[in-house]
């Protein structure tokens, strides 16, 4: 018996307006998220971030600690066509954690290594309380881990 797929709602096409914010994150991107948007058993397609990572930036607010990826950043916005770039980026949950620590290990061997990433960020009804909804964030490219003064040399793989 084949498994139906969820459903997952789709945007519009880009729109040619580039807004630049302080930060990429997907309530700077997005707005708030509404769980009646969100289909029956499926995903919510919220927002594209791509870009180049170089550091990270740590700190802390009335929410808790915080990391974010500090580099050259784009992100659209499924739902309104919206591009935005931005030189920090706040991505979700564990994927979010997974290039921070690749980041930092790779600038543990090359200081000046950055990371290259593209991810698209989507949420779903949380199976705990369905009044809650919880981010799915997905890889668009394989993560790409460089020294760039290598690259220009033609000496990276």
């Amino acid at each position: 018996m084949a498994t139906k797929k969820p459903e997952t709602k789709t945007a519009p096409a880009a729109s040619n307006k580039i807004t630049p914010l302080k930060k990429l994150s997907v309530k700077s991107i997005c707005g708030g998220v509404k769980v009646k948007d969100i289909p029956e058993g499926g995903e919510l397609l919220l927002c594209r971030i791509a870009g180049t990572a170089s550091a990270v930036d740590r700190g802390e607010s009335s929410y808790g600690e915080w990391e974010a990826l500090l580099g050259e950043f784009a992100a659209t916005n499924y739902a309104t066509g919206e591009i935005f770039v931005g030189k920090s980026a706040f991505i979700p949950a564990a994927m979010g954690e997974a290039l921070i620590n690749a980041l930092n290990s790779a600038q543990r061997e090359d200081a000046s290594a950055s990371l290259k990433f593209s991810v698209d960020i989507s949420a779903a009804v949380s199976p705990r309380d369905e009044n809650k909804y919880e981010y799915f964030v997905r890889p668009v490219i394989e993560n790409d881990i460089k020294n760039e003064a290598v690259a220009l040399l033609g000496l990276s793989s």
